[in-house]
């Protein structure tokens, strides 16, 4: 067997183990899983959100009714003061009316309080009611995946058994390509899943562009090993 067709052989074997391979990464069962994997991983994002949402929503309504107690407090002395000035004679018109102003701006601010702890509130309650929805639904497709693993393990074992006979396959392959030609081979694998290529109507059939005339005469001779300029292919012709 000449050179080229002992490496032509060994990139058979190549393929088919890549194929297999192929075949084990794009089951409906590792797609399904593959999916759930983004969809937990996306859950996990959401839940991170709500939960600083809710730290957030906490500590801002912790503020706010610290804010309001205390403009409660300064409503009731300011109010306790001015029913006490109601009934002093020498407590001037301007007085109460300086009182009723700051009372009036007291109950503004409480108003204003009072309806922003209520949003607030029930931000932090969408929040929670959110993030124990998604909690629950990150905790099912959990338990789907880990049990769609066990299946797509089970396929790539069975694959597994296969792929150990293609690796044997393709040891005892190796042993008639030269060290040096294998290195070849495995550096252009590094770039195209299919090294080789066979020269066809004087073209390179990896890339489709044609070939010296110089190229193609010393192809003729099997122990010749040529790539091709333009896509570094290592090329070949059918001579057998």
């Amino acid at each position: 067997m000449s050179k080229p067709m002992a490496l032509l052989a060994y990139q058979d074997a190549d393929l088919e183990k890549q194929q297999i391979d192929a075949a084990v990464r794009t089951t409906a069962n590792r797609q399904k899983l593959n999916k759930l994997a983004k969809y937990i991983k996306q859950q996990q994002a959401t839940l991170t959100k709500l939960s600083d949402d809710m730290e957030a929503f906490s500590a801002s309504l912790s503020r706010l009714n610290t804010q309001y107690d205390a403009v409660l407090k300064r409503l009731d002395l300011e109010t306790s003061e001015f029913d006490t000035l109601k009934g002093d004679e020498e407590c001037t018109s301007e007085e109460m009316t300086e009182f009723r102003q700051d009372i009036e701006k007291l109950n503004r601010e409480a108003n204003g309080l009072e309806k922003e702890i209520k949003q607030l509130f029930q931000n932090l309650e969408a929040a929670v009611t959110e993030y124990q929805k998604t909690r629950q639904q990150g905790a099912k497709a959990k338990k789907e995946y880990d049990q769609l693993k066990v299946v797509c393990q089970k396929e790539k074992d069975d694959a597994a058994i296969d792929m150990l006979a293609i690796d044997k396959k393709m040891e005892e392959l190796e042993r008639k390509v030269s060290p040096a030609l294998m290195t070849r081979y495995k550096r252009v694998r590094a770039h195209h899943s299919m090294p080789l290529a066979q020269v066809q109507d004087g073209k390179c059939s990896g890339c489709n562009m044609a070939l010296p005339s110089l190229t193609i005469r010393k192809l003729v001779n099997e122990d010749m090993i040529l790539e091709c300029e333009n896509c570094g292919r290592i090329l070949y012709a059918d001579n057998e």
